[in-house]
């Protein structure tokens, strides 16, 4: 049965293009991640500079503000990004699963084939050895 081979080969691709769109989505979430630390890192040099600074204390207060609405706004695509992540990792589960069903039925089918040729030699071989004796006996 050629055609579960295909569907096989067929879900091996789905697992390999859901393992490249979890890495993607791995990626960004990292990428996210270093943003948000920069961010962190920033926010403790303005406030050493403003400290030291009398100008630069005239426009922390504006860079705080602006350091907090891009740390939710990086804080809310973190937790986008491990949803989806979480959501691809399921997606990759189920169809890994249904690979490995579909490679246990093949396995399945080959045995039986096989048990089936044994099956049909024994027969073969029982029908010549019962002539062959037929043949000594008359």
């Amino acid at each position: 049965m050629k055609s579960l081979a295909t569907l096989i080969k067929l879900q091996k691709t789905y697992v390999d293009e859901q393992r490249l769109l979890l890495a993607r989505l791995q990626e960004q979430l990292d990428a996210i991640e270093q943003a948000i630390a920069v961010l962190e890192i920033q926010k403790v040099r303005e406030q050493e500079v403003a400290r030291d600074n009398e100008e630069a204390r005239a426009t922390y207060g504006a860079f705080v503000k602006a350091a907090l609405d891009k740390g939710k706004e990086l804080e809310k695509h973190r937790q986008i990004a491990e949803a989806a992540i979480e959501a691809a990792r399921e997606k990759l589960s189920e169809l890994f699963e249904e690979q490995k069903r579909y490679e246990i039925a093949e396995e399945a089918r080959i045995e039986a084939e096989e048990r089936e040729e044994r099956r049909r030699e024994t027969i073969e071989l029982d029908e010549i050895g019962s002539v062959r004796h037929t043949r000594k006996q008359g």
